[in-house]
Order: structure tokens, then sequence, then C-alpha cells
């Protein structure tokens, strides 16, 4: 008797039938995966045109006194404004160990809201859409905090104006996320902000500061005086009124830094720029040099019993 070497037709059969119906399946969910996204796309596109509207209608230069929520009401105040390329803006952040935020979409909105939940930290979790000039933010950073509810973060929109050396000047907003919910419209991920945005320019003045980057700074009036307010949200929030404008190193910059996400490619990005470091201009590192010495010095103070 011949024994047999192989499976059978009948088998093989049966095995590619299968093969077929579960290849089938799989095709079928992704197609209904890519057409919820698409639907949910353009939910959030119809739900945003009244912000994008409205934020349009301002001048594209440093004026805007606040963002614009998707519904066309006054979002967060503008309180920092940079002068320098995307790239630079990208690398004094990650040298500061701040990390570029995911976009929103299904899978970010769940991990946001799982970690929400669970106390757990997502280092670049989304921000909820603000817009300025049409648009939403054209770049977003966040330090993390000991969970996703709590973390520093900042959105900048670039304007159509630019500094004596031509590169662009942008505006943005400063806020300390203090709690993280989901929006009982769409579902996506929103904020409650801390009311005092001063403290919160302060600090990313000084963490940009410390890296090397910043060479000059001055302030100019956003509000022009002690104001309190509430964003869309409802958030209240209280402020001086100015803006600080910021110009950084006009070095030259890879273009991956523009994207650092999370700790690894921060550590990868902060060790490039440790290399850059001795090429910046000699006021940044002094100012660097001095502001690490008084952010010591306050941190002995703080844990002074």
């Amino acid at each position: 008797m011949q024994e047999s070497k192989g499976p059978t037709d009948q088998n093989r059969a049966s095995l590619f039938w299968a093969l077929g119906i579960g290849g089938g399946l799989i095709s079928l969910a992704s197609l209904a995966t890519l057409i919820s996204i698409n639907i949910t796309h353009k939910k959030v596109q119809r739900a945003t045109q009244p912000g994008r509207v409205t934020s349009a209608l301002a001048p594209q230069n440093t004026s805007p006194l606040t963002t614009v929520l998707r519904n066309g009401t006054p979002g967060d105040p503008i309180n920092l404004q940079l002068q320098a390329t995307d790239r630079q803006i990208g690398a004094a952040f990650a040298l500061a160990s701040w990390y570029r935020a995911d976009e929103i979409d299904l899978v970010t909105s769940i991990r946001i809201s799982a970690d929400s939940l669970l106390g757990r930290t997502y280092s670049t979790a989304p921000v909820s859409n603000l817009f300025l000039f049409g648009r939403k933010e054209d770049l977003a950073f966040e330090r993390p905090g000991t969970s996703v509810r709590q973390r520093d973060h900042l959105r900048l929109w670039q304007t159509s104006e630019h500094g004596s050396d031509d590169r662009p000047i942008w505006v943005g907003s400063a806020t300390r996320d203090i709690k993280v919910e989901l929006s009982h419209t769409d579902h996506l991920p929103t904020h409650e902000i801390s009311p005092d945005i001063d403290s919160e320019r302060a600090l990313v003045v000084s963490e940009l500061a410390q890296t090397g980057y910043v060479v000059s700074q001055t302030t100019r009036p956003g509000f022009g005086q002690g104001t309190q307010g509430k964003n869309g949200g409802g958030d209240p929030y209280f402020t001086d009124g100015q803006v600080a404008v910021l110009t950084l190193a006009n070095v030259w910059t890879p273009t991956l830094t523009v994207g650092v996400r999370g700790p690894l490619l921060g550590r990868l990005a902060s060790k490039f720029a440790g290399l850059i470091r001795p090429t910046l201009p000699a006021a940044g590192r002094q100012r660097a040099s001095s502001e690490l010495a008084s952010a010591t010095t306050s941190d002995k103070d703080t844990h002074v019993v």
C-alpha cells in the first residue's frame, strides 16, 4: 500500500474555502471600519465648520486675542508668540521633553478615553482641536503629567507675518489640563483647563529657555490689561493680558525634529540637540544657564519644610 504524502484534494479544498471565507470577513470588516471612519470624519468636518468660518474672519497676523472653538465661540487666550521655523520649534520642545500630540482618530480617541478612566499616562495624547485663521492648530506639544488627566500643552498657528530674518511668526495658547473627558456631542476627547494661564505661559518660557534656543524675549499686549473670563467650554481663566514673545536660535535643524512623539524619539532628539548646543548663540546658552540656576533654586525652595 502506498503511503499518503500530503493532504488530500478534499482537505486542500476545505483549507482554501476556509481561507477564502476568512479573507472575505476581514475585507468586509476593514471596509466597514473605513466607512465608519469616513462618516465620523464628515460629521467632525460639519461640526467644526462654524469654528473654521469664524476664525477665518480674523486677519492672519498676530492680532487674535483668543482661539476659536468648533462652534465658533471664543476659546483659550493667546499668550505666546514665537519666531522660528517649525523644525527649530520642534527641536526646542523635544529638548525640553515636550512631545508632539497625536492626531485625533478612532484609535487615539479610544486610547485617551481608556487611559483617562484608568489614570494611566499617554505622553502623546491628542488635544481637542481649536481654530485660528480658518484651520485647526498647525502644531501641538505637550509635557506629560502623572496621568493623561493632567498635562501641560500648547497649540501653535503659523501667521502670515515674518521676522526680520524672514522666519515665520507663530502665535499660540499654552494651558494646563486638569481634567480629561469625552464630549457629549461627538464623543471626542476634550479638556478642562487650569484658570491660571499666566503660570502656564511662564512654564513654557522657562523650559524653552533652559534648552538654549531662546535668544530673545519680550512681551506685547494681548488683552493689554488684567482680564478674567471663560473659554467656550465654560472654563474660567485669569491673565495679566500679556503675550510672551520669543525668538529662537536660527540654526540648522533636521526635519525629523518636527515630529518627535514620545520618550524614545525624545531621547534621540536630545542626543542630537546635545551636538547642536555648542553651536547655539552665546545669548541662548547664557540664558539657559541662568534659567537652569533659577529653576534649581526655585525647586529647592519648594521642597523646604
